[in-house]
């Protein structure tokens, strides 16, 4: 049953993960788009099973999925690989920090840690859909307003230059992810620590990243 459960609540999250970034990042989202969305949203979600199985990897199974998300939007949607780490940053930064903050606040008002959470299937994989929620309402918001970035180019043959702004994003998402692994890494065996440390790393880096975001969106403008 605990199977079942985790492979439907991580595969609404990833649902919601990818019509966040695609509509940040101004994407027409069509109906075969959504198919194949769900298609690998539910690959996905095995991915995420199996490897929080292994007690070597299991800690590092976000940022293992962040890599193969960046392979399956560069690959599977044709955007070029570094808008791909771009774009995945973007949906990783949020989700984290999304969920920290449920985390932190139903920890305040129910007395539970986060590791006696996350350890319940039923409130975990609740977690997992009010994240999605959350991240379907963000994005439809950012639509509804006329929200997002411009830059991510349609062909997957676009040159791009790691300079200036490029090198700058890019600086920020080797830093985010690398501190966060390394934090998922030292404090594998207390996840309160880890949720408040990587949500703070993210939440931190979140308006820098969003800034450069919008100075790469008016250079390309111009």
């Amino acid at each position: 049953m605990n199977y079942f459960i985790f492979i439907l609540a991580s595969s609404i999250e990833y649902f919601g993960t990818f019509m966040f970034m695609f509509a940040l990042f101004r994407f027409r989202i069509y109906s075969q788009m959504i198919i194949n969305v769900l298609f690998v949203s539910f690959l996905m979600s095995q991915v995420s099973y199996f490897t929080r199985l292994n007690p070597e990897i299991g800690d590092l199974s976000t940022y293992i999925q962040f890599v193969l998300f960046i392979l399956i939007v560069w690959i599977l949607f044709r955007v070029p690989l570094f808008h791909s780490i771009i774009m995945n940053f973007a949906g990783i930064a949020a989700a984290i920090v999304i969920q920290g903050l449920i985390i932190l606040l139903l920890s305040q008002s129910t007395g539970l840690t986060a590791s006696e959470m996350l350890a319940n299937i039923w409130i975990a994989s609740s977690f997992q859909v009010l994240l999605a929620i959350f991240e379907i309402a963000l994005a439809r918001t950012i639509v509804i307003f006329n929200l997002g970035f411009d830059f991510v180019p349609t062909s997957p043959r676009s040159d791009v230059r790691i300079r200036g702004t490029n090198a700058v994003l890019m600086g920020i998402i080797i830093f985010a992810i690398v501190l966060a692994a390394l934090m998922a890494y030292l404090f594998r065996t207390d996840p309160d620590i880890y949720v408040i440390g990587a949500s703070i790393v993210f939440l931190l880096t979140l308006p820098i990243f969003i800034y450069f975001s919008i100075r790469k969106d008016f250079e390309d403008a111009a």
